[in-house]
């Protein structure tokens, strides 16, 4: 409305100016004036209930330093065409304290749908929400506008950078044994609860692991053999990493990925666990193979962060008190790492990936 409030008050200053110097030109120009005022008010007014927009975003998951393709769909219901229309894009991350604004054109719009691509630069990994917020509808002179109000997002994650860890996974951690839901599809173990394979008797089994309902339906003894559970001997605890500026919270991030990653690629089982705002508990996630890494990262991204009352350990120990794992890593808000509460490292802010890489970690 603002411009309609400079054309009335330029309107004013010209009947003015046509009743000081008695000039009837002057006035046919300020009547011009009111009229194009008017017919922009009904036009603009008309067009503001049939027009709408709604955002979409074809890929949701991208790298650090690669745009994001956003496609505006706007749609005009009736048969009036609009030439110039504008959106307000609303940008906003869990490391962004506020909202980023941008005024992004778009094509013009006839009847019916209207695909517009855009690309959004996004500096920082992190879990970006995309919105639109308001649209700018112009006249046909491009004078004068009207906004409405929209309520459209959608979400788009941005990976952090990753960089390898030397891990040293001793025997110990290789043949931990636990209690847990997944079960080892290679070896077989002594959890008599899940079966591993079926197979006939051999010289030295036990009669114990004979499968007598299988035995009865066949000729010959048919022995179970029973599942290795895959237990988790590590599990890794992060802070809030959001406490400092944004460059401190990257580094955080890229720092618990590149950890999370190394162990997955050491093929050591493993539980990533942190404080979630929205739930205002302690949640973890488990990660053995890819899949469950990008699990982590979707759900830790995705996640709101607070401050706990309490230490994240101790957090944790209350929750899983029947979770005895054998090593505990710790990744602080200050980007130190410690192991079994001592510290083993620290992540340099100026080289993060070289202080990565120097770090050496025994499990």
């Amino acid at each position: 409305m603002v411009s309609f409030i400079a054309g009335i008050a330029v309107t004013l200053v010209t009947f003015y100016i046509a009743l000081i110097y008695g000039s009837a030109a002057i006035g046919l120009f300020a009547f011009a004036e009111a009229l194009l005022l008017v017919l922009a008010f009904f036009y603009l007014l008309f067009l503001r209930g049939q027009m709408d927009a709604a955002i979409r975003i074809p890929i949701g998951v991208t790298e650090r330093g690669k745009k994001v393709s956003v496609q505006i769909v706007t749609t005009n219901r009736s048969h009036i065409p609009c030439m110039r229309v504008r959106c307000q894009l609303l940008l906003g991350s869990s490391f962004l304290r506020k909202g980023r604004r941008l005024w992004q054109p778009l094509a013009p719009v006839y009847a019916g749908e209207n695909c517009c691509q855009a690309s959004l630069g996004l500096p920082f990994a992190g879990n970006y929400s995309v919105g639109i917020r308001k649209m700018r509808i112009y006249d046909l002179t491009g004078l004068f506008y009207i906004n409405k109000r929209l309520r459209s997002s959608a979400q788009v994650q941005v990976l952090p950078e990753t960089a390898c860890v030397c891990l040293r996974i001793t025997e110990r951690t290789r043949n931990y044994f636990g209690d847990s839901d997944v079960y080892d599809d290679f070896r077989p173990g002594n959890d008599r609860s899940e079966i591993f394979d079926v197979r006939e008797f051999r010289d030295g089994d036990r009669i114990q692991s004979i499968h007598w309902k299988l035995t009865a339906k066949s000729d010959e003894l048919i022995v179970r053999e029973d599942a290795s559970p895959l237990a988790c001997p590590v599990v890794l605890l992060l802070e809030s990493g959001l406490k400092k500026d944004l460059k401190t919270a990257e580094i955080f991030l890229s720092a618990a990925s590149s950890l999370v990653f190394s162990l997955m690629d050491a093929r050591c089982p493993h539980y990533v666990s942190w404080y979630s705002g929205s739930r205002r508990d302690m949640v973890r996630v488990r990660v053995d193979d890819e899949e469950g890494y990008y699990i982590f990262l979707s759900s830790y991204l995705a996640d709101s962060f607070g401050t706990p009352a309490m230490e994240p350990e101790k957090l944790y120990q209350e929750k899983y008190r029947w979770d005895r794992p054998l090593h505990s890593l710790v990744l602080k808000s200050d980007l130190t790492v410690r192991q079994n509460g001592k510290e083993a490292g620290a992540v340099d802010r100026k080289d993060w990936k070289k202080s990565m890489a120097e770090l050496e970690l025994i499990l």
